[in-house]
């Protein structure tokens, strides 16, 4: 370890191994630097510290340099951003992050920038098998302020006692002294070694003896050349020759590099002896563009991305590219966007941001190339390609149609785009102006007049709607008006607690020969499990502290708990509606795919039913979750505690649902 040699006792370098048997090697006096590097390098079984990968690999040999080089260089380069994924799968970038501000923009420490200490991250992160520690410090609202490097050759994790597997961290300092610092102030990064969570692992590990021989081999030579004073051959004289002669006749053949390979001629009886240079002699090259490659491959860097694409066509330059980009940066990447990530209780994350990196989009262009002709095919609509390739939506029936290859039909995806496209002809009105109902029982969805008075009023009301939602309607008299009625009767409308609940049949929906009559027990049960899942999930996330982080019901855990906010709950978040109504419908259509057939016979005709019927499903079941969500939403404003609010969406009962959502939909 090349600094502060006493402290060499204090980290524990000085154990004593079994003595190595060593060997001289005779250097002149202007090179006995050499000597004590060589002595270094006669031991194969030394670890490589981050110094040593330093000192003997990343200044002496060049491919490391390189390869070290370009991952750190393209990591620090690359903008770093804080995304917050919804419950939908969409990923919405945090504006004004400060910890992606400073390591962006901003001044990291008094030596660095962001970019500029994010490089030196990585290339300890490649270099060091301790880990790379960065210290945050942070402002009175703990939001970071400043990042520091720690010296990974003076850092160490200090385990803890019982269950506790990190006590604290400690260093030491440029003057001597032992410094321990908080875990919670420190960022430990490290390529997970796959026995010892204490350290990490390098590819100077695997690639070191290439990295010996290639520094050897280059030595080797640089000696060889400089101290090499061989002629072509070797002259004897017979006879004895004085001192003086001698000396003249070694003088004739000089030292170096400018004199390797002259040819002397001498007069006298002489006789020749050919050193010319040897097989081994020849093997450098071998030996050179071997440990290159090992190295190479040890960091899973090409030479095309060090500079040199000799010898390759542009298409294996570039899969060399695609590979480096896939298989080493974006694993490392992945690495330090994870490191900086500490806060787990919400769901952003850090990541970097590849946008601008072309190989990476090749990805995503033949996906949309692969959409555009599903578009073509009648296999998907306008406005699910537009949110392949990362538009929004127009919401048009002519977007949302089918256009089939043959004259580009249109085929609508629902009922009532099939007159906007001219498919069907205008519905008129039901005689008496009795609109057509929907499906089962509505439940409510607004704010009831009841409701509309004082927080206390509202409490109660939204508690009291929330229990009874589905617990007094009426679904026998529902059920058996609409059938003496037909098929366009509307249901009864019943009142509780100030709120209509509308018994109704769904609009536009396709008639067949057949009904499924009394309640099938396999879709009632099947509507059953739903609802479980559905209070079950939503009591889940109630109770999830990162969907009531940043609300009034946020339980602090310390004196200045900046979690704790007064933000109002995130039902959109807690009961996603679009979520639900699509895994009601794939809960119901295999059910329903039966019944139909077996009404129907069978055929295109049974399975457009089935289809119809469960997109009907799945909109009746995601009124239920905005009722659910506007009761829980009222609650909340209403200052409602958290156990109310659970308890209340616990007692939501769905059976009398499902049994008039069963027997009201017809097949």
């Amino acid at each position: 370890m090349a600094f502060l040699p006493a402290l060499r006792g204090a980290l524990g370098l000085t154990a004593k191994s079994a003595p190595l048997e060593t060997k001289s090697l005779e250097l002149d006096a202007g090179h006995t630097s050499w000597s004590g590097m060589l002595a270094r390098l006669r031991d194969p079984r030394r670890a490589w510290p981050v110094e040593r990968a330093v000192l003997e690999g990343m200044e002496r040999v060049v491919w490391v340099f390189k390869s070290v080089n370009a991952i750190a260089g393209h990591a620090s380069r690359l903008p770093i951003e804080r995304v917050l994924i919804q419950s939908d799968g969409e990923r919405e970038v945090i504006a004004d992050d400060p910890l992606a501000r400073l390591l962006n923009v901003g001044v990291a420490n008094k030596l660095e920038k962001g970019p500029q200490l994010r490089k030196r991250l990585s290339g300890q992160v490649l270099l060091s098998p301790a880990g790379t520690f960065v210290e945050v410090s942070t402002s009175r609202r703990g939001h970071p302020i400043g990042l520091d490097l720690l010296p990974p050759g003076r850092t160490r994790p200090v385990p803890g006692f019982g269950g506790n597997l990190l006590s604290h961290f400690e260093t030491i300092t440029p003057d001597g002294r032992r410094r321990t610092i908080d875990p919670e102030k420190v960022i430990w990064f490290r390529d997970p070694h796959p026995l010892d969570p204490f350290r990490g692992i390098t590819p100077m590990e695997a690639a070191g003896l290439s990295v010996d021989l290639d520094f050897l081999a280059r030595l080797y030579n640089a000696t060889f050349l400089r101290n090499d004073g061989r002629p072509g051959g070797v002259i004897g004289i017979d006879g004895e020759v004085e001192d003086d002669e001698m000396e003249r006749i070694q003088g004739i053949f000089g030292k170096g590099a400018h004199e390797a390979g002259k040819l002397t001629v001498l007069q006298g009886d002489l006789s020749f002896i050919d050193l010319a240079a040897k097989p081994r002699d020849m093997a450098y090259a071998d030996l050179a563009r071997i440990s290159k490659e090992e190295i190479l491959a040890a960091f899973g860097v090409p030479e095309s991305i060090l500079g040199n694409a000799s010898g390759r066509t542009f298409d294996n330059a570039a899969q060399e590219e695609h590979q480096f980009w896939t298989h080493t940066m974006l694993p490392h990447l992945s690495l330090l966007a994870t490191g900086w990530d500490t806060d787990h209780e919400d769901n952003a994350v850090y990541e970097f941001n590849t946008d601008s990196i072309e190989v990476l989009q090749r990805a995503k262009k033949q996906r949309r190339e692969e959409a555009r002709e599903e578009v073509d095919a009648g296999l998907i609509s306008l406005d699910e390609y537009r949110a392949i390739a990362g538009y929004d939506p127009v919401d048009l029936p002519h977007t949302r149609a089918l256009y089939v290859a043959q004259g580009k039909t249109p085929i609508p995806t629902r009922d009532e785009d099939a007159v906007a496209l001219g498919i069907a002809p205008p519905e008129e009105p039901a005689a008496g102006g009795i609109p057509e109902g929907e499906l089962g029982e509505r439940p409510p969805t607004g704010r009831s007049a009841a409701a509309a008075g004082d927080d206390d009023g509202a409490e109660e009301n939204a508690l009291s709607r929330l229990r009874n939602l589905f617990s007094d309607t009426s679904e026998e008299e529902n059920s058996a008006e609409a059938a003496d009625a037909g098929p366009t009767a509307a249901g009864d409308q019943s009142e509780d607690e100030g709120v209509q609940v509308e018994a109704k049949r769904p609009r536009g929906r396709r008639q067949t020969k057949g009904s499924l009559g009394a309640t099938p027990s396999e879709l009632v049960e099947a509507l059953l499990q739903l609802g479980g899942r559905f209070v079950g999930r939503t009591v889940a996330r109630l109770e999830s502290p990162k969907h009531r982080k940043g609300t009034r019901h946020f339980v602090a855990q310390y004196k200045v708990d900046t979690r704790v906010g007064t933000n109002a709950l995130d039902v959109a978040r807690i009961m996603p509606v679009q979520a639900w109504q699509a895994e009601a419908e794939q809960v119901v259509l295999p059910v329903l795919a039966v019944a139909a057939a077996a009404m129907a016979g069978g055929g295109m005709e049974a399975h457009d039913t089935a289809m119809t019927a469960a997109a009907a499903v799945g909109e009746e079941f995601g009124r239920v979750v905005e009722a659910v969500r506007g009761a829980v939403e009222e609650l909340d404003q209403a200052g409602a505690p958290m156990e109310e609010i659970v308890q209340a969406v616990r007692e939501v009962d769905l059976s009398d649902w499902a049994t008039a959502a069963t027997i009201e939909l017809p097949i």
